[in-house]
């Protein structure tokens, strides 16, 4: 509902849009902004809508070449421009809030006196307000993937869903490949390119939906999507909140499709299979598989490093007995001898542990030696 980031304020002061108030709010606001962005766009609106919560803007790069050396215009120009009450300010490139009165009988002229009379009593009285957020972004690729995101309502969540039933991740940000304990790695951040691999028409998207159904047939169009083996719930798929309707309803949508086809849900084993084969297909399409192998190669390398190479197998190797300033002294010279902790790494993964335990052992020599010598000096 909008409001929801004004909690100083009463939540009736924010009543919910009738559809001839928000698109004569947005013609009217469009312009006001792109007097100081270049870049300016409302995400398209979910179909069958029958109102708005609040205005949402996505806007980039500002035209006043003295805000140059900030991703978003003076916030206080921005303020007085909207004609804003009351302001909730992030800098950069961040969302902010605006709260503009509506003034006493402006909806009569759209058609819906007896909605704002309505929400004026619901106010009790007090002043009535629609919210318009400002979503400031740092370059034209987020200004694009954000408008993308956010446009028709909970599609991009439905995609999400989608691509979380192959172990990927699909969120504002591109796709990812999430692979714990590693760092997720970013495949792809152009949605157009993401949409042929799932399988999505960009140019069908593009033209707009009249219906929630149509979106769901849309999304199912995925070849990704399969009504066997299609969760909604446990790993790697987040939980979304009750009101979000239409992802509701096209995962009720999604099971029925199940139901009226007469079809088994595959066991666990086989969804696993399927997910581990698209995710090394997204690896091979984005050109990241030889990268990963690399990486797990080297991590695993590490950890067997670690097991290989410390004070109580150097201890063992050398015989030391306890001798703890020996042992630490004996791993310091191969550390030296051998480029430290990447040298001894390629050693292990080349030779294996005994091309480690040689190098000790060498080490351990020299020690002894180094030893020797000083006892000679002494006497």
């Amino acid at each position: 509902m909008g409001g929801s980031a004004f909690n100083f304020l009463l939540a009736s002061s924010f009543p919910r849009l009738p559809p001839p108030v928000y698109h004569a709010l947005k013609a009217r606001l469009t312009p006001v902004l792109q007097q100081f962005y270049v870049h300016v766009a409302v995400p398209a609106e979910a179909p069958e809508k029958i109102d708005h919560g609040d205005l949402d803007f996505v806007v980039f790069c500002p035209r006043n070449s003295s805000a140059l050396h900030s991703v978003n215009v003076p916030h206080e120009l921005i303020k007085a421009a909207l004609g804003a009450t009351h302001c909730i300010l992030e800098e950069g490139n961040r969302t902010s809030n605006f709260a503009i009165a509506i003034d006493q009988g402006a909806w009569g002229h759209l058609g819906c006196t007896e909605q704002e009379e309505k929400s004026r009593q619901s106010a009790g009285g007090h002043d009535i307000y629609c919210q318009v957020d400002v979503h400031v972004c740092a370059d034209k690729n987020e200004w694009e993937r954000v408008v993308y995101f956010h446009s028709y309502g909970d599609l991009s969540m439905m995609q999400g869903l989608i691509a979380s039933n192959v172990g990927l991740v699909l969120g504002v940000n591109g796709l990812k490949f999430p692979h714990p304990p590693h760092p997720t790695l970013t495949l792809c951040q152009d949605f157009t390119i993401i949409s042929k691999f799932f399988g999505w028409s960009s140019e069908r998207r593009n033209s707009g939906f009249d219906d929630r159904q149509q979106i769901f047939e849309w999304v199912s169009e995925s070849r990704f999507f399969d009504p066997k083996c299609f969760q909604t719930s446990g790993e790697g798929i987040r939980k979304v909140k009750a009101q979000r309707t239409m992802y509701s309803d096209f995962v009720a949508w999604a099971k029925q499709r199940l139901a009226e086809g007469g079809l088994t849900s595959l066991d666990m084993a086989e969804v696993k299979r399927r997910r581990e084969r698209v995710r090394e297909e997204a690896l091979i399409e984005f050109g990241r598989q030889d990268e990963v192998e690399a990486y797990v190669k080297e991590f695993e390398g590490r950890k067997k490093l670690k097991s290989s190479f410390n004070g109580t197998v150097v201890n063992a190797w050398t015989h030391s007995k306890g001798n703890w300033r020996k042992v630490k002294t004996i791993m310091t010279i191969v550390r030296e001898q051998h480029g430290g902790e990447e040298g001894l790494l390629q050693i292990l993964m080349t030779e294996g542990e005994e091309g480690l335990k040689q190098r000790v052992m060498n080490a351990l020599d020299e020690f002894n030696g180094s030893v020797a010598q000083s006892s000679v000096e002494v006497e």
